[in-house]
């Protein structure tokens, strides 16, 4: 037993011994434990990673005293062990580049999980959501274009998203001057914008919507049409978007012509003779085309002349001028007459264009300059010694001189003045010549001749003469209450002179000079007060007795009437003073206007801002009613008390635009005049 026990370790030794230096008693000891720095850095690294058998040979190679990694020699055991210590240590840095790529591998592959997620949601919430990019809109249209022609604007929309649209409303507004005249799909109009709606479009469909219309403007105007898209989405029943898309014309072309015949030169007061053509160069029908003269202050236009183009407006100073067809023309004529010195320039503007309820587009401008030209001979009218526009009354006299000077250098023979009248004031039948002279009821018109003035045989140079005549306006009563004379009466007088002695332009007629004067006839006031006792149509009762009686109170109504026999008036004021003793209850009734009462000075004041022409002679008188009353003192007994002592009248004729005024100077009314044989107090 003994033998054996001894042999094991020699056979051991042997084994581990082999070709190593140290004594075998030295190997049979156990190995003292490492404790060197090395050793524990490499326990610290190795303790967690390493195995429990590779830490066994670790623990033995140490207990050998082998405490450095040395490169061994080939063949023998120790390289042996060394080289399978390395394997082993590539094995473990293999082992934990494995772990670590099995780990970079596990969140590469989470990182693509979850971006793949986020990705997917991404995708999912773009085809459940609706952006404004999403909404397709765009407006096109001719970028030149010729004023009067068809234009047609064509709008394109799209739904690019994934999501249907309800409830989508297309909303155009068309530049100024735009007449829609029809569209591919049934719209509405709105003031000018053009509505188009649709329940519903579909995700990716698309769509256009003509809008179609005539398009007036002016010379290099910008025309800029609008257009808008409101669209919910069909997953947000609340949301409402909206895109807009604008798009500018600019105008080119006009489609009218005008062209002017006016003489170029004039003698002062003498009649000129112009016509205006305008054309339509347009294919299209043009309606709300107007024609407007603009002549200079100088210049005054003869409305009444029989030649002058009938339809013109004088406010506005304008010819409305019917539809007018493709290449279509139509002529005015204009007649007027200048004032100023040999020399002098007068301007005259014309302009045309087309209108589209309120607004006006000019399409034509023009200017024609008139020269005021030498004359042989100078002609003037005076009336009521005014020779400027003079304004009448309707019954009133007039009194006229035509005063003419041979201002050349060679007499002139057989001289004929004349006189033509125009207008419906003129009475005819209050003519007065003097003896000289006559009178064609037919034209109207007063000739002298050398055969009743002998002055008119031959008028030396430098010789100046007058002719004198007087006449009448028509009484009120006789002028119409109805049609366009009934107010607004001019009249028109026109003197030429004629003598075969008077220059000739070249390839022109004789000039004849004339001279033209014009009579306004204003209007009149009428002007009415009265009383009565009692008023109950209106509710204002009277009370108190009848006869008015001292110390008893007694009321009574007084009444003004107002009116304005040819034109319209304006800025109407009625004032009215109460006596003394005559009180103003309160209690009053008018057809227009307003009324204030000074209690102070007993005095009313009855404005009226506007007042018709023929009121109170076509049409009722406009009226105010006031309530009165009165107590009688003794020193009134047996008299009638009065119960007004001032009544004016006074307001601003509008065609004359001077004042006018009217008062009760006498006949007040009274207690007597308000209940006859009962006014005297007892």
């Amino acid at each position: 037993m003994r033998s054996r026990c001894e042999r094991r370790p020699t056979s051991r030794r042997v084994r581990y011994t082999r070709g190593m230096a140290e004594e075998p008693e030295q190997s049979a000891k156990k190995p003292a434990e490492d404790t060197s720095e090395l050793s524990l850095i490499r326990r610290r690294l190795y303790a967690r990673d390493e195995s429990a058998e590779l830490q066994r040979r670790q623990q033995e190679l140490q207990s050998l005293g082998i405490t450095r990694r040395q490169p061994a020699k080939p063949g023998t055991e120790v390289g042996t062990i060394t080289q399978a210590r390395y394997k082993n240590l590539a094995l473990l840095r293999a082992k934990r580049m494995g772990r670590f790529l099995g780990f970079s591998g596990l969140l590469v592959l989470i990182v693509v999980i979850v971006g793949s997620g986020i990705a997917a949601t991404l995708w999912y919430r773009s085809t459940q959501t609706v952006t404004v990019s999403q909404i397709t809109l765009s407006v096109a249209a001719p970028q030149e274009f010729t004023a009067g022609d068809e234009i047609i604007y064509v709008i394109s929309y799209a739904n690019d998203s994934w999501v249907n649209w309800i409830n989508t409303e297309l909303a155009v507004t068309p530049p100024r001057g735009f007449t829609f005249r029809g569209s591919n799909a049934e719209v509405e109009h709105i003031g000018r914008q053009v509505v188009f709606r649709r329940e519903a479009l579909a995700s990716r469909e698309t769509g256009e919507l003509h809008v179609r219309g005539q398009l007036i403007g002016e010379e290099n105007e910008t025309a800029v049409a609008q257009a808008e898209f409101f669209i919910t989405p069909e997953n947000f029943p609340s949301g409402r978007f909206t895109k807009s898309a604008l798009l500018a014309t600019t105008i080119t072309a006009l489609p009218l012509d005008v062209s002017l015949n006016i003489p170029s030169d004039a003698a002062s007061g003498e009649r000129v003779l112009a016509t205006i053509n305008v054309r339509n160069l347009s294919n299209n029908t043009l309606q709300g085309v107007y024609l407007r003269p603009l002549p200079a202050p100088e210049i005054q236009l003869a409305l009444e002349d029989s030649e002058f183009s009938p339809g013109f407006q004088e406010v506005g100073s304008e010819w409305l001028l019917p539809d007018l067809q493709p290449l279509e023309e139509v002529q005015r004529t204009l007649v007027f007459h200048l004032d100023g010195l040999p020399g002098e320039k007068r301007v005259i503007d014309i302009e045309t264009g087309i209108r589209q309820g309120e607004e006006d587009f000019v399409q034509r401008e023009l200017t024609h300059v008139v020269t005021v030209s030498a004359t042989e001979v100078v002609v003037d009218q005076f009336y009521n010694g005014s020779a400027g526009p003079l304004t009448v009354r309707p019954g009133e006299e007039v009194s006229g001189q035509i005063k003419y000077r041979n201002v050349g250098s060679v007499g002139l023979k057989e001289v004929i003045m004349k006189v033509a009248f125009e207008g419906a004031p003129f009475d005819a039948a209050s003519l007065n010549l003097g003896g000289v002279g006559s009178y064609d009821p037919t034209t109207r018109t007063i000739t002298w001749s050398s055969a009743t003035v002998p002055e008119l045989a031959v008028v030396q140079p430098q010789q100046e003469s007058v002719l004198n005549f007087s006449f009448h306006i028509l009484p009120i009563e006789q002028f119409p209450l109805s049609g366009d004379e009934a107010k607004n009466q001019v009249l028109v007088t026109t003197a030429t002179v004629d003598s075969p002695d008077l220059p000739a332009p070249v390839g022109q007629p004789r000039q004849i000079i004339s001279d033209r004067a014009v009579l306004s006839v204003k209007t009149d006031l009428t002007l009415a007060a009265d009383a009565f006792y009692d008023d109950g149509r209106l509710g204002i009762t009277s009370s108190g007795p009848l006869p008015p009686r001292v110390g008893q109170t007694t009321t009574y109504t007084v009444r003004f009437r107002i009116g304005t026999t040819l034109n319209d008036v304006s800025d109407v004021v009625l004032t009215a003073v109460l006596p003394d003793g005559v009180r103003y209850t309160g209690q009053k009734y008018s057809t227009a206007g307003e009324m204030q009462f000074n209690d102070r000075a007993g005095e009313l004041t009855w404005t009226l801002p506007f007042m018709e022409g023929l009121t109170g002679r076509a049409r009722p008188h406009q009226e105010l009613h006031i309530q009165v009353a009165i107590i009688p003192g003794e020193n009134t007994r047996g008299q009638a008390v009065q119960l007004l002592n001032k009544v004016e009248l006074e307001a601003v004729d509008q065609f004359t635009d001077e004042a006018v005024t009217t008062a009760l100077s006498t006949q007040f009314p009274t207690t007597n005049t308000a209940v006859p044989g009962k006014g005297n107090v007892q």
